[in-house]
């Protein structure tokens, strides 16, 4: 009896000295976000300002509408981008950004400037798209039909790509943002060496392109984006797939802002890109 009376009163003395830990987390003043993207298509050239938000304030985006944003490059574009809504600045006309040439974004907001600038890359156009079945006993991958690419590479080294590929107007990026370069020979999304008018042949002697990391079916409508980007802009979408991938474990990288290319403290990242699109029904 006096062990049980012990422990009952152990058990209320712990519970009596339970008590809520309110933490404050450290914040800083908002900084802007830049997110815009131009490419070698022809096509309307957007921005988007934001405010960064507080960690756990994410609910409210703040919009920025009231900046004055312009895009120049070399090639003599000189170009200014209207607010829309939602902090989209617009340009009036359709544009598109030329090999080797350097294009310069300026945002004047709150009496900063911001500003950043890339050189768009050179990159050939998709040669090929196709489907094929691999069927069961291969491993780790899935039976079923997959679509792949091929094209060429430059003969210089230094080509980084993102590819983007969408299942019947689905973006398919389960797996994370599909990246490649030529760092060790190739960039093995292209199949450079696949014989892709004997593909039959090519499977018989266990050769397989790499496709696109999920399964199709006959009748789907495959869409592939092909963008040639800069070495820095594959380091900052890397960076943030490691930040978005933190699982709480010991091997997560710290938590830190990627490496961006804005100016004057600014977040986010201005990128000039190569783009190129190809697309297939995938047959049976």
């Amino acid at each position: 009896m006096k062990k049980f009376n012990l422990i009952l009163g152990l058990a209320i003395t712990l519970s009596a000295c339970e008590r809520i830990v309110e933490l404050e987390i450290p914040s800083s003043d908002p900084k802007i976000v830049v997110e815009g993207q131009i490419t070698s298509q022809l096509e309307p050239w957007e921005i988007r300002l934001t405010m960064s938000q507080p960690y756990f304030d994410q609910n409210n985006l703040s919009f920025v509408s009231d900046a004055e944003v312009s895009i120049v490059g070399t090639d003599g574009s000189d170009v200014n981008l209207i607010h829309s809504d939602s902090g989209y600045y617009k340009s009036e006309f359709s544009q598109q950004c030329l090999p080797g040439e350097t294009y310069s974004l300026s945002v004047m907001y709150d009496g900063q400037e911001y500003s950043a600038s890339e050189v768009a890359p050179m990159a050939f156009p998709i040669d090929t798209i196709a489907s094929y079945y691999l069927p069961e006993n291969n491993g780790f991958i899935e039976e079923g039909y997959y679509v792949f690419i091929q094209g060429r590479e430059r003969v210089e080294k230094g080509d980084y790509y993102l590819f983007k590929a969408y299942r019947n107007d689905t973006l398919k990026d389960d797996f994370g943002s599909n990246l490649d370069n030529d760092e060790f020979g190739s960039v093995s999304y292209l199949n450079e060496d696949f014989d892709i008018n004997n593909i039959a042949l090519e499977l018989s002697k266990g050769k397989t392109p790499r496709p696109f990391p999920f399964t199709v079916e006959p009748g789907d409508t495959v869409r592939v984006e092909q963008l040639a980007i800069s070495e820095k802009y594959f380091n900052y979408i890397f960076d943030i797939e490691a930040q978005l991938g933190r699982s709480g474990t010991p091997f997560d990288p710290p938590p830190a802002n990627p490496n961006n290319n804005i100016s004057n403290g600014g977040l986010g990242y201005f990128s000039v890109v190569h783009k190129e699109e190809a697309e297939i029904v995938v047959d049976e």
